[in-house]
């Protein structure tokens, strides 16, 4: 809503510029602009309409750098109105709205940077590893139900990820709070364990990002309101647990070819359900896959993953991520919808809901 309300403003602002050029080209008599205006100074009016609308267009398609051409827009608006004064002093007001989307957009698209940096440079360590094809005598230290998954997912005979970009769109909330609708898009490595997640929500009807950043066992989360104000922050041991808990979450669901790892240990449990437990530089965690008769990953279970409710000292509940609507996607079958849940003492909880978007997987940018 608020996005397409500056939509309209910017478009609206940029043809209302047009007046300026109309007097000088004899498109039209201005009587709101009594004075003379020169061609040259004509020509600056529809050059600031040009811009304006064009920044709006920027906007319309989804790019995150529309406010760069709209700071150029309201420099050479500003100056012009301050030249003719009171005649177009109702601009001014047009124009400072406009700065105001342009702080915001400013902001998140900086907040963004960092993730768009950091996972840039994942990608670039990952690229340099030499690929391996996974292929059955990998399977052999896997209990049977694992060993059926890989082959039902379409892992065996393709590559194991080196990296996967993957993009969620859902809902997510707190345990007080109502659901709040997100995008998200997020680049993982394997090899060296990374994930960065970045996040696109609406809470309480105003636009909030958020970051997690996971390299190497080392986690943070941030979350901005309007990409602007710091609403949450979390770092520390427990956040490493519980972000190398998402991250082989993430393999399992996502990149089963990746359970080809020798820092996997596995321990079998019944004919379709097994044990993985995960150790590197000094965190160890584990969780149960739960499969179908159709040998796909419907669950994964684990009681390592730290939780963040409500201003409560970080502790450790039941995780678990249901999964479902399985189907081919980038040369794999994979859940197409997916919850995130803890078991709380009072009961079940689910606090997100998944739609896969989009997978690929050995990215180069």
């Amino acid at each position: 809503m608020l996005r397409t309300a500056l939509i309209v403003l910017l478009v609206l602002h940029g043809l209302i510029h047009l007046r300026g050029s109309a007097k000088p080209f004899g498109w039209a008599e201005v009587a709101a602009l009594p004075h003379p205006i020169s061609k040259s100074a004509g020509a600056l009016w529809t050059l600031g309409a040009v811009l304006f609308c064009a920044s709006a267009l920027l906007l319309f398609r989804g790019n995150d750098r529309w406010w760069m051409l709209a700071a150029v827009a309201v420099a050479l608006s500003q100056v012009l109105i301050l030249q003719y004064g009171r005649a177009a002093r109702f601009g001014t007001v047009a124009n400072v709205l406009v700065v105001l989307a342009m702080v915001v957009a400013g902001a998140s698209w900086n907040f963004r940077l960092a993730y768009v940096n950091a996972a840039a440079q994942a990608i670039q360590r990952s690229s340099a590893l030499p690929a391996h094809i996974v292929t059955e005598a990998d399977l052999s230290p896997m209990p049977l139900p694992v060993q059926r998954y890989l082959r039902a997912s379409g892992a065996v005979g393709q590559a194991r990820p080196r990296n996967m970009r993957i993009a969620f769109a859902g809902e997510i909330r707190s345990t007080t709070g109502p659901w709040m609708p997100f995008t998200t898009v997020q680049t993982n490595t394997f090899t060296t364990p990374a994930r960065f997640f970045w996040m696109d929500a609406v809470m309480k009807g105003l636009p909030t990002k958020g970051l997690h950043a996971y390299d190497n066992g080392t986690a943070s989360m941030r979350i901005k309101l309007l990409g602007l104000l710091q609403v949450m922050e979390a770092h520390g041991p427990e956040m490493d647990t519980a972000e190398t808990v998402t991250w082989f979450n993430d393999l399992c669901l996502f990149a089963p070819g990746a359970l080809v790892d020798e820092r996997i240990g596995w321990t079998a449990i019944d004919d379709r359900s097994a044990q993985a437990t995960f150790t590197h530089n000094g965190i160890r965690i584990s969780a149960v896959l739960v499969f179908d008769a159709q040998d796909h990953l419907i669950d994964f279970i684990s009681d390592d993953r730290y939780a963040l409710l409500d201003d409560q000292p970080p502790r450790t509940y039941r995780f678990s991520t249901p999964a479902s609507e399985h189907g081919p996607i980038a040369g794999h079958v994979l859940p197409h919808y997916g919850e995130t849940m803890w078991m709380l003492p009072d009961g079940p909880f689910t606090y997100g809901r998944f739609k896969l978007r989009s997978v690929a997987y050995d990215v180069k940018e």
